[in-house]
Parts: structure tokens; sequence; C-alpha cells
């Protein structure tokens, strides 16, 4: 389980880099850049023994890699849920979130965090197991929790808000898929969905494409994640929607460098924020 580390980075200049981590189910990915050095990013993904606990398999990793525990310009851990919501910052308060979280799902993760999505005027809450987070507390200095949904949409409101037509955005992974909608820069619609068969991620786009309202001529599908799981939908949904094209990757996020382009949108968008 040992990552094969960039030789850009060292001990001695750790502190130029902001690394994340991002946590998902069956293992984690990790990145690292300066931002102040043009083509510093680099990625690596790794698996973990599924047989294993979660939080078992983190502590060797984190153990073989003792690079993860230096002391860094800024370090994100970046947790990869379906469980999570979106509360107006009106009627937010810190105290309550855990029954909020609660109420939106029947079992609910034992460490109750946020994100303050200030441009929509809300926050966004999720959930984290206690103990994977207990450990990164203490493992990392000063870690920032962030949910891979929050970048998306700050990288997507941007996107979309000078175009005239509505957009759809739809990430793909491994069993599960987030989608959102956006009218110029107007969040519209956003969630995200787990799906064991193809028929199941056709099925979530085409409803909430017509929940939403979405017209089937003019408006625009974006697809991103998973290349074979793209590839293997797009001919079925163009029977349905006229203007389906792949995700924008910024242009900006070419000069990070060319591993950039390994790594999930989130982590680009994350990455793009802190420029």
């Amino acid at each position: 389980m040992s990552i094969n580390l960039s030789d850009k980075l060292t001990a001695d200049h750790s502190e130029n880099y902001i690394m994340s981590i991002r946590l998902r189910s069956g293992g984690l990915s990790f990145s690292a850049y300066s931002p102040s050095v043009n083509e510093s990013f680099f990625y690596r993904d790794i698996e973990f023994d599924r047989t294993k606990p979660y939080v078992s398999s983190l502590k060797e990793c984190f153990f073989e890699n003792d690079f993860l525990t230096w002391f860094y310009k800024q370090v994100n851990v970046v947790c990869a849920t379906s469980r999570y919501t979106i509360v107006p910052a009106a009627v937010f308060q810190e105290k309550q979130k855990a029954e909020l979280l609660a109420f939106a799902f029947s079992s609910p993760e034992g460490r109750c965090l946020n994100n303050e999505l200030k441009e929509e005027q809300a926050e966004l809450v999720f959930g984290m197991d206690e103990e994977v987070y207990e450990f990164c507390s203490r493992s990392l200095v000063n870690p920032h929790f962030v949910h891979h949904v929050s970048p998306l949409l700050s990288l997507w409101k941007k996107q979309s808000r000078t175009r005239l037509h509505r957009r759809m955005y739809v990430v793909l992974h491994r069993r599960g898929m987030d989608v959102a909608c956006y009218a110029q820069g107007n969040l519209l619609f956003v969630n995200s969905f787990e799906y064991e068969h193809t028929d199941d991620i056709l099925y979530y786009i085409l409803y909430v494409w017509k929940q939403v309202g979405m017209d089937q001529q003019k408006d625009q599908l974006f697809l991103s994640g998973d290349a074979g799981l793209q590839n293997s939908i797009t001919n079925t949904l163009r029977n349905y929607l006229r203007n389906i094209d792949p995700q924008e990757i910024p242009s900006e996020a070419y000069l990070m460098g060319t591993e950039v382009l390994q790594a999930p949108l989130d982590l680009i968008a994350l990455s793009l924020c802190e420029l």
C-alpha cells in the first residue's frame, strides 16, 4: 500500500504544497501541488482490501506513507459520500445540523460536518464515520474536511453563469453519480444517487431532466467521470436529448500538470478554487 511519491515533493518543501486526501468507498486517493509552481500537481489512487474494516486500512496506509503527516500549506480531507443535504443559510443552525442529517437519512454517519456554500447562501451538511474522522484529526495538521460535491457546485455555477440555456452536470463514479442542474448560474437541483446497473443511470438522468423541466432540444447535458460508463450510456441518451457533451475542464487546470487529468473532477475543482 506504499505510495510512489513525486520527486518534487520533499519534507523540506512540503510547506509550499496543498495536499488533498480523498476518502472513498474501498480506498483513497492522494494529490498535492504547489500553487506557485506550474506542473507540480501529482495524483495517486489506492485500493483497500475490502475484507478489512475501512479505518484499519486507512491507518495501515498512513503508517506506510509517513509523508501524509508532513506539514503542508493546507490539508484537505475530501469525503466522497452520497449522504448529504443542503440547508438554506437563513434557517441553518450549527447545533441542529445532526438532527437535519438524521431527518434526511435513517442511519447517518457518526460525525456530522458542514461546508459553507457562500454563493448559494446555504450549508452542505454531511456525515462521516466517527472513527475515521478522529483518526484524520489526530494524524493530520489542521485538516479541512470537504464534501466532494462542494467544489463541484462552485465550478458548475461559474461555468453556467454566462450560458443562455440550462445545463445538467453528471459525474459518474463506481456505483454512484452526482447530478446538478443550473439556469444561468442559478442552482435548480442537486443530488447524488447510488446505482446497480447502467439502466439506473439513464433513469436518474432522464427523470431529473423531466422534473426540472429542461428542454430536450436546447438544454445541455455534460458528462464526466468513468469513461466506460459515459460511452455505454451516451448513444441511448441521444435518443432523448440533443446536446450531450463531455465535461469542460477549465484551461487553467492544464497549467498544474498533466496528472491533473487523472484526478476526479471534484479534486480538480477544489484545486482551482484554491489557486
